[in-house]
């Protein structure tokens, strides 16, 4: 499994290329996936380990319907 750094660094060379490309949307959305990778990282400082997108996404949106978790 990759590490944060590790995924942080994939994705801004992706943005390197994309930029080079000149492909603006795909730019945006790996802008977007950094910082919030970035956020998590800052939250979670102990986590060494990359999480999934899915993971970032419920980190950052706890109440939505598909991050929800019950106990029974």
């Amino acid at each position: 499994m990759a590490s944060i750094n590790d995924q942080l660094q994939t994705y801004r060379s992706g943005l390197v290329e994309a930029q080079a490309r000149g492909d603006q949307a795909v730019a945006r959305k790996i802008e977007q996936q950094i910082k919030e990778l970035e956020d998590f990282q800052q939250r979670h400082p102990e986590e060494g380990d990359a999480p999934s997108p899915f993971e970032v996404f419920c980190d950052l949106n706890p109440s939505d319907i598909n991050c929800r978790v019950y106990d029974d």
